[in-house]
């Protein structure tokens, strides 16, 4: 049919009261979203490739490194790291010269984020820095955060946003391991938990301000790595019979409660499934500790398996009430 004959035709339709104009207008923006999604779809799949492509580059990096460690002079494992980080760096940005090569400058610019720790790594090492202790960890991070969050301010390219808050949580792991030491007054994995737990609080918080702005695409990566970081913290702190800190057993199920009816007020499925997994593991954990002994082993598990069953159905039920958007039909 040609275009004329099909605005005729609507054009008739119309006159005959058989098609209204919000018909009319739903079938083109069904037609346009329809389109839109397609080439986001392609879009989607060329940027996949691109990162792909990107980490084989920085495996190769890494493997010709090991492989030739003893081989190279200090020179060309400087030039082979940290002078790939740069040169990758600055191909990104001559490619982002040209519109059509923004996502190719994007796949460099990710070579360079992967490539340019283990470059200062080797750098610092080589000076004789020892790379394992939190002081040059601080001064790697410190100095990724900041390249990272002066290209963002420059560019506004999310990629540089996203590895900002990577080296941000980087550096924040390092500088406190930093200022605390060797404490006697911290267990190490207790004061690993802490502050997962401080880190799962603030990706939350920043995935909630980011839903807010234009920055929304980030939101759900904040909030699934937020929540899974925060629960799965709070119930290692828990502990285990004969050690187990009671504080953390009693507050984890209003932990996890809140997180499954925080998913409502987010509309995030992350917090729901999270949390209903998170659930399942504190039943099984609370009935193996407790239970076990008094109940005996089969009918604990009997118990456990009916909680895990109600589980299941209020994370249903939420989801399907609160969070999934309900298709209106045509």
């Amino acid at each position: 049919m040609q275009k004329q004959e099909l605005l005729d035709q609507i054009t008739a339709f119309a006159k005959d009261k058989v098609l209204t104009k919000q018909e009319v207008l739903g079938a083109y923006e069904s037609g346009v979203a329809t389109t839109g999604d397609a080439t986001k779809h392609s879009v989607s799949l060329s940027e996949i490739m691109y990162f792909i492509g990107g980490a084989i580059v920085f495996f190769g990096i890494a493997i010709l490194i090991q492989q030739n460690w003893s081989v190279f002079n200090v020179f060309t494992k400087v030039l082979t790291t940290l002078g790939s980080g740069v040169a990758a760096y600055v191909v990104g940005l001559l490619f982002m010269r040209d519109e059509r090569l923004v996502k190719v400058a994007q796949a460099f610019f990710f070579i360079s984020a992967l490539v340019m720790p283990l470059g200062l790594f080797v750098t610092l090492h080589q000076a004789g820095w020892e790379t394992s202790s939190p002081g040059t960890n601080v001064v790697i991070s410190l100095i990724l955060t900041g390249m990272f969050f002066a290209s963002y301010f420059l560019f506004r390219q999310n990629l540089f946003l996203l590895f900002t808050i990577l080296f941000a949580t980087w550096l924040f792991f390092a500088f406190t391991s930093y200022l605390l030491g060797p404490n006697p007054l911290f267990e190490r994995w207790r004061f690993y938990c802490y502050r997962i737990v401080v880190t799962g609080i603030s990706y939350i918080c920043l995935g909630y301000y980011f839903q807010h702005s234009d920055k929304e695409e980030f939101t759900g990566f904040l909030y699934g790595l937020g929540i899974f970081g925060f629960l799965g913290a709070a119930l290692a702190l828990g502990g285990w019979s004969p050690r187990q800190y009671y504080f953390w057993e009693l507050i984890f199920p209003g932990l996890v409660f809140g997180a499954m009816f925080l998913s409502i007020h987010f509309k995030s499925k992350s917090f729901l499934v999270f949390g209903s997994l998170y659930l399942m593991l504190y039943i099984l954990k609370i009935t193996s500790e407790y239970f076990k002994e008094g109940l005996g082993w089969p009918l604990s598990l009997v118990l456990a398996g009916f909680a895990l069953i109600a589980v299941g159905y209020l994370a249903f039920y939420l989801n399907k009430k609160y969070i999934e958007t309900p298709t209106v039909a045509s």
